[in-house]
């Protein structure tokens, strides 16, 4: 239900600072019950869209000013930029049950693992980590192997303008082995940032980056005009 009351938001079918309909005249035109509605309109309110307005109703709310362009390179995320690069390794693994279901591979499948961290002088400030379904022609390891993002890395299969990527930001607790590469505490809170690549909805790889709690930043400019 809150879908389509959204729907109609986004085509302005609803313009900003619109009343809503009441509860009763949704009821009928939808051929729900009142409660259906009440919590469509209580979802809409904590995702943004409406704003209510005791003993008067719901209006629908201006969030164009809520709207950021966030940059989600390493080197944006980082308060200062890393210095130097270390690779911890590269080398093909089998998939644990999270990358069988995200990776969509078979539970014997091949899995490229490759793992970098970033330092500030002397300073781990960043785990960096690509997970990509082994496939025939990509660099595992040789001497010259530089610090890449994972698009590039996929570019040996697929043109980059052909992939799709999706990202989220999470404040997680160390694992034992994020804690031992960034020399901090078991459980210590750090900024995770999860990139899936797909190519047609495939997936192609996956990326997990650990930055410290103390080095990570997140910029945004406002889409705002």
């Amino acid at each position: 239900m809150s879908e389509i009351i959204k729907t109609k938001i986004q085509k302005e079918i609803y313009p900003v600072n619109m009343q809503i309909p009441p509860e009763n005249t949704l009821a009928d035109e939808f051929g729900v019950s009142r409660i259906t509605i009440r919590n469509a309109l209580s979802s809409l309110i904590d995702d943004g869209y409406i704003y209510s307005i005791p003993g008067k109703g719901n209006y629908v709310l201006d969030n164009k000013n809520d709207k950021f362009l966030l940059s989600l390179k390493t080197v944006n995320l980082l308060k200062k930029p890393f210095q130097r690069v270390e690779m911890l390794g590269s080398e093909i693994i089998k998939p644990t049950i999270d990358l069988v279901y995200r990776l969509r591979v078979a539970p014997d499948a091949r899995v490229v693992y490759i793992r970098w961290v970033l330092f500030y002088e002397e300073t781990p400030i960043a785990y960096d980590i690509h997970y990509i379904p082994y496939f025939p022609g990509i660099t595992v390891w040789n001497d010259d192997f530089e610090y890449t993002s994972l698009s590039e890395i996929l570019s040996q299969k697929n043109t980059i303008f052909q992939l799709q990527e999706k990202m989220s930001i999470t404040a997680v607790t160390s694992s034992e082995e994020v804690a031992k590469v960034l020399g901090i505490q078991v459980n210590t809170p750090v900024l995770q940032i999860t990139q899936e690549i797909s190519d047609d909805e495939e997936p192609m790889g996956m990326r997990r980056l650990y930055i410290k709690k103390e080095w990570c930043r997140i910029h945004g400019d406002s889409l705002n005009g």
